[in-house]
């Protein structure tokens, strides 16, 4: 289980004891630079009744990321905390940016860059596993408010992309292409899976130049070559 999903479990259960759940809110958010470095960016927030649990949750998540920079927000009459960790390459994000990033055999390859000549191909396949919210016995109407508040709850995440991806299937895209936001609320509300997948290409610029430049100067040698032979003969025959 991801650190942002156990916290925002942990905050729904108090919320639940409360009749709250509708007021908290889970935002992460990772954008990656051309470089392949990247940043991540946790907006966790709730109402006065789950101040507790919030706190509790940033101090673990501070535990686990110690280099976080962490600071206090508000949104409206909700209180939270905002995270942001960052990570020089893709593959430390792949290891250390939590269960999604994480590759399985058969179901997701994680977080991967393929490089090559011309370009480096990143591709996204991250995984959310559903987690079905365990609440006791219950009778019907109380069922039913809790599936009420549990459809009231956010809980998003955000791709944004250096460059417009070739592939992505994100619930809903930026209008310059390169952010992409995944509706993650049925993996709680639901206990369904999301999977979440995109691809894209950074092209190598020095090395499209120096190939260029290469091709540039095969020919000209080419034609120098021609050009002497061609007034070598010219002058024999003179």
């Amino acid at each position: 289980m991801s650190n942002v999903k156990r916290m925002f479990l942990v905050l729904l259960l108090v919320a639940f004891s409360v009749a709250a759940a509708g007021c908290i809110k889970a935002d992460e958010s990772v954008t990656i630079k051309e470089d392949g470095s990247s940043t991540m960016v946790t907006r966790m927030v709730g109402n006065m009744f789950a101040a507790e649990a919030l706190k509790g949750s940033k101090d673990e998540f501070v535990k686990e990321n110690p280099d976080a920079v962490v600071k206090e927000i508000q949104d409206g009459d909700m209180t939270g905390y905002e995270v942001e960790v960052s990570y020089p390459d893709i593959e430390t994000l792949a290891a250390k940016g939590g269960d999604m990033f994480t590759a399985v055999e058969g179901r997701n390859a994680g977080a991967v860059v393929a490089k090559s000549w011309f370009y480096d191909t990143y591709t996204f396949d991250l995984f959310v596993k559903g987690e079905e919210m365990d609440t006791g016995e219950q009778d019907p109407e109380s069922k039913a408010m809790v599936q009420s508040m549990l459809n009231q709850i956010q809980y998003r995440f955000t791709l944004n992309l250096p460059v417009k991806p070739e592939t992505q299937n994100a619930d809903s895209v930026s209008s310059d292409g390169k952010s992409l936001t995944w509706d993650l609320k049925a993996t709680i509300a639901e206990g369904k899976d999301v999977q979440m997948q995109a691809s894209y290409r950074i092209y190598n610029q020095a090395h499209i130049a120096m190939t260029v430049g290469g091709i540039v100067l095969a020919l000209l040698l080419v034609g120098g070559f021609l050009y002497m032979r061609r007034r070598k003969q010219a002058d024999e025959l003179a």
